[in-house]
């Protein structure tokens, strides 16, 4: 029942422990992982029992909440409390926009070919993290959505559709994801000849870093479809391989940041963000999930928030190539905003 979970989950707020819901895409369970002490605890390899958070820069460490102590609670769909009204403020309009344009003086002179800029947005918190993560379960059934609260982290929420790395038995697969428009209902998506190209290039350097691992016999790549997400949908390429032996730290170095939340190529679009980007991206395009020594569930960590009393901060980017136009960039972020935004 949804109201021994969110009764749990007050608890353990109340008793300032760290702890993490979290439910899987298409599922009616919802999990917890929860403390009985207030200890961080941190990984480096990726060898850890539990539901970890990593950032988007990997060379800072990585905490997570271990699953020794866990429930499970049977989810029951209610009415999601949505919120039309929400304003978003310009602000970051003028610096995101001129941000693109340098971003595409950079690909016409051939150091890049995409990149992926974002930018947040502070918006004043009406409602406790709980109840927004109660609506967040409700409304987004084919998200990884979660809520993750620890004192000396801080508490995130989110709802992503991107699958980083999964492996079960003896089988692995990721996904290449991008390409974003409004989900229209009983209609399919006309994509631009941009957003093609965009999505190819993210597939073609996905399948290049599974080859740094894996000989090209044992990759299989599947047909590209449309992935819903909310009031958005995406273009999808999944990617499926070997299970590797031992933690999945080598797999996760050479696909994180994939091209979907960093660019191409992977390590000059990595500076390129690193000396323009005027913000610290923190847990958001990192990733996260439950993992352990015989299977992992992680997710890029796209459609999150920071949350705090005071005030909920959004993250979003857009994938920025030669045929990018700055204006509907800085719209298309703010499309990926309202996906969080209108349950604050």
């Amino acid at each position: 029942m949804n109201d021994s979970l969110f009764e749990k989950l007050n608890n353990l707020w109340e008793s300032e422990k760290p702890f993490v819901c979290f439910r899987l895409p298409n599922t009616d369970k919802a999990s917890v992982f929860f403390q009985k002490d207030t200890k961080l605890h941190w990984t480096k390899d990726l060898s850890c029992s539990g539901f970890l958070m990593a950032p988007f820069d990997l060379k800072q460490p990585i905490p997570f909440i271990p699953d020794q102590f866990s429930e499970q609670f049977k989810i029951i769909n209610t009415s999601p409390n949505l919120n039309s009204e929400v304003i978003l403020d310009s602000k970051n309009k003028i610096s995101f926009e001129s941000l693109v344009i340098k971003a595409k003086e950079v690909i016409a002179s051939g150091r890049l070919k995409k990149v992926v800029l974002s930018h947040s947005q502070d918006v004043k918190t009406k409602r406790d993290a709980i109840a927004i993560f109660q609506d967040l379960l409700s409304h987004y059934s084919l998200a990884m959505v979660y809520l993750w609260h620890h004192p000396l982290v801080g508490t995130w929420f989110g709802a992503t559709p991107e699958q980083f790395i999964t492996t079960q038995e003896n089988l692995s697969q990721t996904m290449a994801l991008a390409g974003t428009q409004t989900y229209l209902e009983n209609e399919d998506p006309n994509w631009t000849t941009k957003e093609i190209e965009e999505q190819e290039l993210v597939a073609i350097q996905v399948e290049e870093d599974l080859k740094k691992i894996f000989p090209t016999n044992q990759i299989q790549k599947n047909p590209t479809i449309d992935q819903r997400a909310g009031n958005l949908v995406h273009l999808c390429t999944c990617f499926q391989f070997p299970k590797l032996d031992g933690n999945i730290v080598a797999l996760a170095q050479v696909l994180h940041p994939t091209p979907a939340v960093g660019g191409v190529p992977k390590e000059e679009a990595i500076r390129f963000i690193e000396e323009n980007e005027a913000y610290e991206r923190s847990f958001y395009t990192g990733f996260l999930g439950p993992t352990n020594s015989s299977e992992s569930q992680l997710y890029v960590n796209l459609r999150c928030a920071r949350w705090t009393p005071e005030t909920t901060t959004l993250f979003v980017g857009a994938g920025i190539t030669l045929g990018s136009d700055p204006e509907k960039e800085w719209l298309e972020t703010q499309r990926k905003a309202y996906t969080l935004a209108k349950v604050l």
